[in-house]
Order: structure tokens, then sequence, then C-alpha cells
């Protein structure tokens, strides 16, 4: 009786396995699929807060605000409602949040304000707002620096005038700081940035650098416009050049 039992079972295991197995083996490619699919739903998901300051939908924001939604509340990158509002130049929820608490410095996992989101997108009017309510103006995110460069190197020049008049600072390569750009092993020419467009300045060479001892440093294209710099025919002071962003040695360098 007993051995009737075990063979029961041992047949009863053999064709339940042998039906996932094939389940399995069936739809295994269904499973990347699906799994996909739900991934993409849990990376797409947004809350309603999130939505109402991205769009600019006051009532839902309002509705969200009263039911007890933190306006602080984070996504999974770390980004608050305020920081949607700024992107997307929604001053009337930029401003509702602020008066509801929001926090105007709240930074991002990626270290972005709601300061430096505005000027990124040249929002002036969230940029206005936000500096009344006593945004941080010289706060960096690393790669971006202040909310000035960020504004200065997009093109936005109102908004990169609202926050020079406010008092901010960049990081020492704004129009009118001091560079250098010296990557032939330390020498190179200096400079006064005259304007800067995205991720290039153009410099009016105020120095060279050791370059004028040595005869001459070879050109770089990125660097020196494709030019020598000094010696005969070479980069020389009053030129203006054009160069890289990663080219800067030195910033923010003391006349």
């Amino acid at each position: 009786m007993e051995c009737r039992r075990i063979c029961l079972r041992s047949a009863l295991f053999s064709t339940v396995s042998a039906i996932v197995l094939f389940t399995y083996c069936s739809d295994q490619s269904l499973i990347p699929a699906f799994a996909q699919q739900t991934t993409s739903i849990q990376v797409s998901r947004e809350m309603p807060i999130h939505r109402a300051a991205r769009t600019g939908d006051l009532a839902l924001l309002h509705s969200e605000l009263q039911r007890g939604v933190s306006p602080n509340v984070e996504d999974d990158q770390g980004r608050t409602p305020l920081m949607d509002a700024a992107e997307t130049g929604q001053v009337d929820a930029a401003r509702l949040l602020l008066d509801a608490g929001a926090e105007v410095n709240a930074r991002s996992k990626s270290g972005r304000t709601a300061l430096i989101e505005a000027a990124a997108h040249g929002r002036a009017s969230v940029t206005q707002e936000l500096i009344a309510h006593g945004a941080d103006l010289n706060t960096t995110q690393r790669g971006w620096g202040t909310a000035l460069e960020v504004a200065e190197r997009a093109g936005f020049r109102k908004t990169a005038a609202l926050l020079r008049e406010a008092g901010a600072r960049s990081s020492g390569r704004s129009p009118g700081d001091m560079v250098c750009v010296r990557p032939w092993g330390g020498d190179g020419y200096c400079g006064t940035v005259v304007s800067v467009d995205k991720a290039r300045f153009l410099i009016r060479v105020t120095e060279i650098v050791g370059c004028r001892k040595a005869g001459a440093c070879p050109e770089k294209a990125e660097c020196s416009a494709g030019q020598p710099v000094g010696g005969s025919g070479g980069i020389a002071v009053g030129d203006e050049i054009s160069t890289a962003s990663w080219c800067l040695t030195h910033t923010g360098v003391k006349p």
C-alpha cells in the first residue's frame, strides 16, 4: 500500500513537472517581453502632483496639496514637483508650491536644483520667482556649474541677466572673468571671456604663457582654433580665440 502511494505521488510530481517545463519552454519567449513591459510601466509611473506641476494643472495641484501630499515629495530621481514646474516654466504652479512650503533649494540625485532647472531651459519668470523666495544663486551641479553658467552656455541672456542682477556668480568662467588655456605642459595663453556659447568660449588673449620662450606651442584644433600659440605668426595678445570648455585649465584667474 505504501509503495503504491509513493509511486502515485512520483507519477503525479512528474506530470506536474512536465506541464510546468512544457509551459516554460513554450512561453519563455514571452517572458522577456512581459518583464520589459512591467519595467516600462514602473519607470514611466508619475505621481499626480508631479504631473500637475509639470503641466500647470493648478486644480489638480491644489487638490493634491489639500489632501496632504507633501510639496517636497520626490520621484525616483529625487526630483520634487517644484523642479518639474521650473523645467516647463509653470510659474503659477511654482508659486503655489512655494507658498505651500516647497523647499526652494532641494536637490535631485544628480545635484540639480529648481533654479538650475529653470536656468537650463530659459524660464525667466520662474527664475525670478525662485530668486524672490530665497533660492541659493551660487549652488553648483557637478558638470554643469552654477545657474548663471548654465543659462549663459545655453544662450538664455534674459535669464542670465536676472541672475546677475540678483548677485549670482559663476565659478570663474563667465563673460568678464579671466581664464587660462594652458594644456601645453603648463604653457599656453590667458585672457578675458568675451562670450559663452554652449561648450565654447570666446577669449580675448591678454597674456602668452611660456610659449614665447620656446618659440611657439603647436596648434591644437579645439584649444587654439587651429593656430600655434606664441612665436612668429602664432596667437598673440589682443587676439580673440574660440576654444572648447574642456581646454580651460584655469578659471577665476586674478588679473
